[in-house]
């Protein structure tokens, strides 16, 4: 399964497990299908890169938007909306997903949402947030190195005439190199 795919699922049952008040939560849904109310609709909206975290894999920054819709009939159904939103950002506070591929959701922004008067039979308040996640196969520029090409040093003497301060790795012992 790829990164997306198993973002998208953490997404889904985390809503689904915290949001037990809301009939229909989707990932992507399809345009024409029937979702019961209260639904909470969610999808990546943005890819954009983002700074290489070392890990070896391909850093991208993901906006991610949620669309909450509730039946507008209802009583208070704007409060009902803002409420959900509210409870959407609590969700996303901290949030990691338990993927180890996944840094923590940052700019979380809730509003209402009118532009479709199409949907006027649907109150709408949107949830966006962007997360930062690593995709692809670890990727590693250089050369593997031979064992015995990779010193240390610890004391701040370094370059050309302090060669005597490195040391390597295997010279370690419980953490104090062996000269």
């Amino acid at each position: 399964m790829d990164e997306l795919t198993t973002l998208h699922n953490a997404i889904e049952a985390t809503f689904r497990e915290r949001l037990p008040m809301v009939a229909s939560v989707e990932s992507f849904p399809e345009l024409e299908a029937e979702v019961g109310l209260p639904a909470v609709l969610f999808a990546l909206t943005d890819i954009g890169e983002a700074t290489d975290n070392g890990s070896g894999k391909t850093s991208l920054t993901g906006r991610f938007q949620v669309c909450i819709m509730v039946d507008s009939t209802l009583s208070k159904a704007a409060l009902q909306a803002a409420i959900l939103a509210t409870e959407i950002s609590k969700i996303l506070r901290g949030q990691y997903w338990d993927l180890d591929f996944v840094e923590e959701v940052q700019d979380v922004h809730a509003f209402p949402d009118d532009s479709m008067p199409e949907l006027a039979q649907f109150v709408m308040w949107i949830v966006e947030w962007k997360q930062v996640f690593q995709v692809g196969e670890l990727e590693w520029p250089w050369p593997i190195e031979p064992p015995g090409s990779l010193y240390l040093n610890v004391d701040g003497c370094t370059g050309i005439g302090n060669e005597d301060h490195y040391f390597q790795p295997e010279d370690l012992e419980n953490g104090v190199p062996q000269r």
